[in-house]
């Protein structure tokens, strides 16, 4: 049973993995077999559509990180130039 604990899935209950385990006969295989596949009936089924939604948005998503990295190397770019020029000319004197 000790090894049916530690490979069964991480949400199941003590109780319900004991159900099992005593349904498969205390076969430690057939009991995992069962226990994986409960777990799998509860995924979502996700539907071609859905995905290529989400591969858009991922895209999307990376694209905008991009363009604001840009943007505000840009942006200190910029102010480092202003504030450098600045600078320069309240050091130099008139002659």
């Amino acid at each position: 049973m000790d090894e049916v604990i530690k490979q069964a899935p991480e949400n199941m209950k003590y109780e319900e993995i004991e159900i099992i385990y005593n349904k498969n006969e205390k076969n430690v295989l057939n009991t995992l077999i069962e226990l994986w596949d409960v777990q799998e009936k509860s995924i979502k089924n996700i539907t071609e559509s859905q995905c290529k939604w989400e591969g858009i948005r991922e895209l999307c998503d990376d694209y905008d990180k991009e363009m604001n990295k840009f943007f505000d190397k840009a942006k200190n770019n910029n102010v480092n130039t202003n504030t450098a020029n600045t600078t320069d000319t309240a050091n130099t004197t008139d002659v």
